[in-house]
């Protein structure tokens, strides 16, 4: 049942005080509305029913027995009521409202929307239409009207439940930050212990990565008393970009706790454990990706594979997530084909060269649109399938689980070849791409990069050349290094439109230099050296402690001393450059 229940039954009650109906009946109503509000639906209906049964054909009983019987759950019974209540008083707001609850429960969303802009034709000034309405909106990405109705909502009754918390995150929506900060400080500022107010301060906070103010905020509302699941769900997530992996894994456990099926609470934690590089609790759970509809799935023509023995069967590797992902998940397809299987891989058009030359034992094939199968790959007679990001649940229980490979890809020779006599003709000494900007704003972008303009004691080092493999525009960024009469970076703009060309050159480098970004995976995949300036709790694919990546033996990992701290990070990797230079080929 939508949480403006309350709201319709003091409207009800309102316009009962001002136009009562016989005693008897009034009575019945107004004590089977407080015990309703008090969680008694059984004695509730009871008054309700006596109502009825002294007045049948009285519009507020069936309207009050309606939202009961819904928020019961009983919709069929509930539906009865408010089309009869709507029968006697077409003009009732709160009818439509509560019928539109019915319809929004059955998942009649255009039932719904109806019945809830009829309310509001009727009275604009019913918040619980507002809200409702606006939640209805959502499912569609409807934001600019959401965010409309959740405003409108409430200027009128701002303490419908969860109306403050929705309306915060219509605000983050547009990345309006300070005025959800300045929405919840001025209830606040009239009470000081509330707790919707106080974690949807410690949400915004999280949202724009201030981790240590969000915890303090996130700490006074469990001062409060109060708790929800997904408030100890956001209160983990900060925690665990604090580096504080055991607490934010209790704070999942008990969000789970209030709520078992709470599959956020689920996912974080199996990132947690992941990043502790505690893989056998993390994969299980790591699952859940797979549920995403931010995932695109391929038609599911084939049985799952569940560990099953697969020698002379044929997999279907099917792809998912990032380059990054895919490139670092690939290094357990040699594990398929060693257990007796024949693979076939559906990878990014990007990879699809790389991967034919690196497995040429498997049948390999770009992603399509649709995702329908090519001849090839289905001439190859599949028995099973997996998510590539699955593989590692068969095969990477541990770290002893994990190859000490040279490099599992390899990258076209000529073309190596030929990028090794270009950057030959640059003049001696070491050849070091770097890239300084990794993510998107839902991947931690902020958290992950950095400015260019930070990277001067490296770009200062003797001896070396650098070369851009930012595949990302930073053109203004590279004229400013440019204007201020810093080194030279050196671009080539095959290796952003063309994957192969991006293989070649990063064989052909002495090192990357990188922030947590696509060409680590790159690097490591081919065996070639690479440096990554990590943040403090990075993407659990890093790990969260030592200097390396149990993916990828090549690579070493400078690591945020404390939150935010990359100055840190460019020293340490500064020094690291001039005292390596001559090992690091």
């Amino acid at each position: 049942m939508p949480a403006t229940a309350n709201v319709i039954l003091k409207n009800l009650f309102a316009r009962l005080f001002s136009r009562p109906p016989p005693v008897a009946v009034h009575e019945l109503l107004r004590r089977g509305y407080s015990l309703q509000r008090a969680g008694d639906l059984i004695n509730a209906e009871t008054n309700y029913k006596s109502a009825l049964k002294q007045d049948p054909i009285n519009a507020d009983a069936h309207t009050l027995m309606g939202a009961l019987l819904g928020e019961r759950g009983d919709l069929a019974a509930a539906a009865i009521h408010l089309d009869r209540a709507l029968a006697l008083s077409p003009d009732s707001a709160d009818a439509q409202v509560a019928r539109g609850n019915v319809y929004l429960m059955r998942e009649d969303h255009a039932a719904a929307t109806t019945s809830y802009e009829r309310a509001l034709c009727l009275d604009p000034a019913n918040a619980a239409a507002h809200f409702n309405l606006g939640l209805l909106l959502q499912t569609v990405g409807a934001k600019t009207r959401v965010h409309k109705h959740f405003s409108r909502a409430y200027e009128l009754a701002p303490d419908i439940p969860d109306l403050l918390r929705n309306l915060t995150l219509s605000y983050l929506g547009f990345e309006r930050y300070a005025e959800a900060l300045a929405l919840n400080e001025y209830v606040l500022d009239r009470s000081p212990r509330h707790f919707e107010a106080l974690k949807c301060i410690g949400l915004v906070l999280q949202k724009t990565h201030r981790p240590l103010q969000a915890l303090e905020y996130y700490g006074r509302a469990r001062a409060s008393g109060e708790s929800d699941s997904e408030f100890l769900n956001n209160y983990g997530i900060v925690l665990q970009d604090l580096g504080r992996l055991d607490e934010a894994i209790a704070k999942y456990n008990d969000a789970i706790a209030l709520k078992p099926d709470f599959t956020l609470a689920i996912w974080h934690r199996s990132l947690a454990y992941l990043l502790q590089h505690d893989f056998a609790k993390g994969w299980p759970d790591y699952e859940l990706r797979v549920a995403s509809e931010d995932l695109p799935m391929r038609p599911t023509e084939f049985p799952r594979w569940n560990g099953e023995a697969l020698s002379g069967r044929t997999l279907l590797v099917y792809a998912e997530q990032g380059l990054g992902d895919e490139i670092m998940f690939s290094s357990c397809v040699p594990d398929v084909m060693a257990a007796g299987a024949h693979a076939v891989i559906e990878c990014s058009p990007k990879l699809e060269p790389l991967f034919q030359r690196s497995f040429p034992q498997a049948t390999v094939y770009s992603m399509s649109a649709d995702r329908a199968l090519p001849r090839r790959a289905l001439d190859a007679g599949i028995n099973l399938q997996i998510p590539i990001g699955s593989l590692p649940l068969h095969y990477r229980g541990g770290h002893t689980d994990f190859p000490d490979h040279r490099g599992y890809l390899c990258a076209d020779s000529q073309r190596v070849e030929r990028w090794r006599d270009r950057l030959a003709a640059l003049g001696p000494g070491l050849k070091i791409g770097i890239s300084w900007q990794g993510g998107t704003p839902r991947s931690r972008q902020p958290v992950r990069s950095m400015p260019l303009s930070t990277w001067q004691p490296i770009l200062q080092s003797k001896g070396v050349h650098f070369i851009n493999l930012q595949y990302t525009d930073c053109e203004a960024e590279l004229a400013e290094q440019r204007a201020a009469g810093g080194v030279a970076i050196h671009c080539w703009d095959e290796i952003r439109t063309d994957y192969e060309e991006t293989a070649a050159l990063v064989t052909a480098l002495d090192l990357v230099i990188s922030v947590c970004t696509a060409v680590i995976h790159l690097g490591g995949a081919l065996g070639r050296p690479v440096w990554v300036m990590a943040p403090f709790s990075p993407e659990w694919r890093y790990g969260f402690k030592n200097d390396g990546m149990p993916w990828y033996p090549s690579v070493r990992v400078f690591r945020q001393p404390v939150y935010g701290d990359w100055d840190a990070v460019i020293q340490t990797v500064a020094k690291s450059l001039h005292t390596s230079q001559k090992s690091v080929r």
